[in-house]
């Protein structure tokens, strides 16, 4: 079900086994780890959280004035023997904001955010680090395709 509100980046939300995806790559990222095998329930040692809300920076107070805390909220958070070993963001392309916070999630948490991308024309995600720009991507996206051609030759 696929409903007709969209958000800031023009997605449609995407509901899959009575959960609510704020993307339709989210969801397919949902359904490739829930294929995989994946657990979804913390009982198991091996599991996925989704949309968990993690803690950048807490919150202060200056003159007076309470400064909120920075908070991130990662799409998929994968544990391993009960230990968190991967943070999974899925967009489609990195904007200023989630830049920054992948950095910062980053420097407090010491492992970085990978940034899940996917290619509708392979049908496949693209996984990469997310300190990554969007240049690098663009010019691994096209050595990719040289390569392909060349292969194909």
């Amino acid at each position: 079900m696929v409903t007709k509100t969209r958000n800031k980046y023009g997605n449609t939300k995407h509901e899959v086994d009575g959960i609510l995806f704020d993307s339709k790559a989210e969801a397919r990222y949902y359904k490739i780890l829930k294929q995989k095998g994946m657990s979804f329930l913390p009982m198991s040692d091996n599991f996925c959280e989704m949309q968990k809300n993690m803690i950048l920076q807490e919150g202060f107070y200056s003159d007076g004035l309470k400064v909120a805390p920075i908070h991130y909220r990662a799409d998929f958070v994968i544990y391993e023997e009960g230990k968190l070993v991967k943070v999974v963001d899925v967009k489609g392309y990195q904007d200023a904001i989630s830049m920054l916070k992948m950095k910062m999630f980053a420097n407090r948490y010491g492992f970085p955010v990978t940034f899940a991308k996917f290619n509708s024309k392979t049908n496949r995600f693209e996984e990469m680090s997310c300190f990554e720009s969007a240049r690098q991507q663009r010019k691994r996206a096209s050595d990719r395709r040289k390569r392909k051609l060349e292969g194909t030759k």
